[in-house]
């Protein structure tokens, strides 16, 4: 890790099912932060006039350089996307903490860039290089807490989950993402990811 910086973003496409892996310090290195990142790729992948629920729109999850180094705040996570609750739908974004944002840095990647619309409920696997996208039919619906227990029994209980529930599910504008059943991040975040 050079400068608190894996060095990889991990980017998804949920309309094609494509994950691929970007230099971090070739793409984004003026850009700090979780934040600087998020608004950047906005800045650059999102099309003027873009609404908060267009698949053209983008949803970072970032983490920055301190993240996971022991450093005051250094947990957190930073949710960047178009802001479904505003009238103009704007770029906004979010902070949660946990221990979701040091651990997404421990497998390695600098941030996520979730792009696209999937055509059924599913979720993303992540255990250190190897990333998967994965159906969540039998989770939908049932609220958050059932969603994290059913990741958790595929994945093992010292996962760490980042998730939405029924309000996100049904594009409610301003709900959350939570993490580790406690922590979450506001500014429609939530129906962005449902």
């Amino acid at each position: 890790m050079a400068g608190g910086y894996t060095g990889k973003t991990l980017r998804v496409d949920l309309t094609t099912g494509k994950i691929t892996s970007e230099d971090t310090l070739a793409k984004y290195k003026d850009f700090i932060g979780g934040a600087g990142l998020g608004y950047k790729v906005l800045w650059d992948e999102v099309p003027p006039g873009t609404k908060a629920f267009d698949p053209a729109n983008r949803l970072i999850l970032g983490v920055g350089p301190l993240t996971g180094s022991g450093a005051p705040c250094g947990a957190r996570v930073s949710i960047i996307t178009l802001a479904p609750y505003s009238q103009f739908e704007l770029p906004a974004v979010g902070h949660m903490g946990g221990h979701w944002g040091p651990e997404l840095k421990v497998a390695g990647w600098d941030s996520i860039i979730i792009q696209g619309k999937a055509n059924s409920p599913c979720w993303i696997s992540i255990v250190d290089d190897k990333v998967e996208i994965r159906d969540a039919k039998n989770m939908w619906g049932q609220g958050n807490y059932y969603a994290v227990s059913a990741v958790c029994e595929q994945m093992g209980s010292d996962c760490h989950v980042a998730s939405i529930g029924q309000a996100g599910e049904n594009l409610v504008r301003a709900t959350n993402i939570m993490n580790d059943r406690s922590h979450s991040a506001g500014n429609g975040c939530g129906a962005v990811m449902g």
